[in-house]
This record gives C-alpha cells, sequence and structure tokens, in this order.
C-alpha cells in the first residue's frame, strides 16, 4: 500500500507554479501538526538535473538535444523519487502524514520533449515506471502572458512563444492521454484565486 500523498504542480514557465507550490506548503504547514511537508522540484539539484539545467540556459534552439534531454530527465527522476519522494512518504504512520510538493514531474517531460518532436506516446510509456501522483494540478495559462510574467529574467532554451504554445498543447492533451488524477487549473486569473482552487482540490484529497 503507498503511503502518504503526492502533489505535483506542473506547466507551462510563468504559469505560476513555484508561487503555488510556496503557498501551498504555507497552507498545509499551518493547518495542522501532523502533516510531514517536504518541497522538492524537477530537474533537481543532483548530478543529471544540474546537467540538464546547464544544456537549458546554454543552448538557444528548442529543438534540439532531445534524446539526450529525455533520457537526462529520466536518470534524474528515478534518482528524485528512490533517494527523496519514496523515502520521505514510506516515513507516513498514524501520527504523522507526509505529504511531497513537487514542482514539475513527467508531466514536464511528455509535453517538453514531444514538442521537440519525440513521439509522445514513447514519452508516456518511458514515464509509466514512476509513482503516479495521487493529484496533479497543470496551471494553464496563454504563452504570451506567461512570458510576460517572466521577462524579467534570462530565458532559457524553451521560453521561446511558438515553442511554449506547443508545449501548452501537450500539456492540455494530457487528461485525455493519462488515467492520472490531473486537474486543469486557469492560472491567468490572479494568484489568490488560482491557490484557492488548488487548495479546493487538495483538501478533499486529505479529507
Amino acid at each position: 500500500m503507498k503511503k502518504g500523498i503526492f502533489i505535483v504542480v506542473d506547466g507551462i514557465d510563468g504559469s505560476g507554479k513555484s508561487e503555488i507550490v510556496k503557498m501551498l506548503h504555507n497552507y498545509l504547514f499551518s493547518k495542522s501538526k501532523k502533516y510531514g511537508i517536504l518541497t522538492t522540484r524537477e530537474p533537481t539539484n543532483g548530478i543529471y538535473g544540474k546537467q540538464i539545467r546547464q544544456m537549458l540556459r546554454k543552448e538557444n534552439d528548442p529543438e534540439s538535444s532531445s534524446k539526450k534531454l529525455m533520457s537526462l530527465f529520466i536518470k534524474d527522476r528515478a534518482e528524485h523519487l528512490k533517494n527523496t519522494i519514496e523515502l520521505f512518504l514510506k516515513k507516513s504512520n498514524k501520527h504523522e502524514l507526509n505529504i511531497v510538493l513537487c514542482d514539475r514531474y513527467y508531466y514536464s517531460t511528455i509535453a517538453f520533449q514531444s514538442a521537440q518532436g519525440l513521439n509522445i506516446k514513447d514519452m508516456i510509456e518511458k514515464n509509466k515506471i514512476f509513482r503516479e501522483p495521487d493529484i496533479a494540478f497543470i496551471l494553464d495559462v496563454e504563452p504570451y502572458l506567461a512570458l510576460e510574467r517572466i521577462e524579467y529574467r534570462k530565458k532559457e532554451k524553451f521560453e521561446q512563444l511558438e515553442f511554449m504554445k506547443k508545449i501548452r498543447k501537450n500539456f492540455l492533451r494530457l487528461p485525455k492521454l493519462l488515467s492520472d488524477n490531473i486537474r486543469i487549473i486557469d492560472s491567468s486569473k490572479p494568484l489568490k484565486k488560482v491557490f484557492e482552487s488548488v487548495r479546493k482540490e487538495v483538501d478533499r484529497i486529505l479529507n
């Protein structure tokens, strides 16, 4: 029997993922002392995650390195689950419910690498080995708005309008392609309203 609660927040860059994860962490922390909370993200700061980050910073062509990136993401995820996520969730007991909040997961690999030209069904097959979250939120926003939100920082290779349109389309296909418990959340709204939609769903799972 799986222990603990595993929650994923995913979506295109500029969709508000990191803010929602932060707000969710604070909400759960204040909601009950019996919750143990771990907030984490992908790519990680592990050996494979660092290679991914370096490639995303240095390369400019969003279509390049699709197979290499997919391979690195899968290795990074396997390590992340084994050494961090599963270990923490297993510590749940009748006195403490451990909850993992993860910023990005295999939904990103499927959406991004298939936008790079890899077969979306192959991407799904390669990620079937990984633990399914109890709930996953895909934050959905128009790419032009997402880019406006992140214009203050240096762009990475995937942060280009036309490419982001492809990624968004792939994210929106996921509920039909996967049997996971996925909720698409309109994140063009003010942050408080976005969080409220997420909070209600999380409360349902916890109750």
